[in-house]
């Protein structure tokens, strides 16, 4: 039997006292891909910025329990979520223009995830960026490096955050 990456039973979360998830379990098994399926409004955003801990201040997971590996994230300290964020989950959102900075370069913003997660930067840092390009289907990377998330398709952007979750 696969090994369970992450764990999700009985969340239920609200924002304001207004229950937007209720009573969610389900298991991500290694090596599995699995997708959140609803109407806008349904809780997917919800429920994937919960695993991460990353919900807004008016919003509390009011019941359950999330592990990643065994290690329970709800009422998780800042140290150990920091470690995970990036690291060993990350989310690409739907809409990369609201993900990506304006004002830095591809070569800027994945270069700044690779520092921060990997401790890699100057030379070995470029080799990986394009590297990760290259990985997700971005023809001629090195021409990309100086790009800004404008001169960018939606799809080249979504490319760019897929880069960065890899980095």
């Amino acid at each position: 039997m696969a090994e369970n990456l992450i764990e999700i039973r009985d969340l239920s979360v609200a924002f304001n006292g207004q229950q937007v998830v209720s009573h969610l379990s389900l298991d991500v098994r290694r090596g599995e891909c699995l997708a959140l399926v609803g109407e806008s409004g349904s809780g997917k955003s919800v429920t994937a910025h919960s695993i991460l801990q990353l919900l807004p201040r008016s919003g509390t997971a009011t019941t359950g329990s999330i592990t990643y590996r065994g290690q329970q994230l709800v009422g998780a300290d800042e140290r150990t979520l920091r470690e995970l964020r990036g690291n060993r989950i990350a989310m690409i959102f739907q809409e990369p223009m609201t993900s990506l900075n304006p004002l830095h370069s591809v070569s800027r913003q994945i270069g700044e995830t690779l520092l921060l997660h990997r401790g890699i930067s100057g030379r070995e840092a470029q080799k990986r960026i394009i590297e990760l390009l290259e990985l997700v289907g971005i023809q001629q990377p090195e021409k990309r490096l100086k790009a800004y998330p404008h001169e960018l398709s939606g799809g080249q952007r979504q490319r760019v955050m897929i880069a960065m979750a890899l980095a």
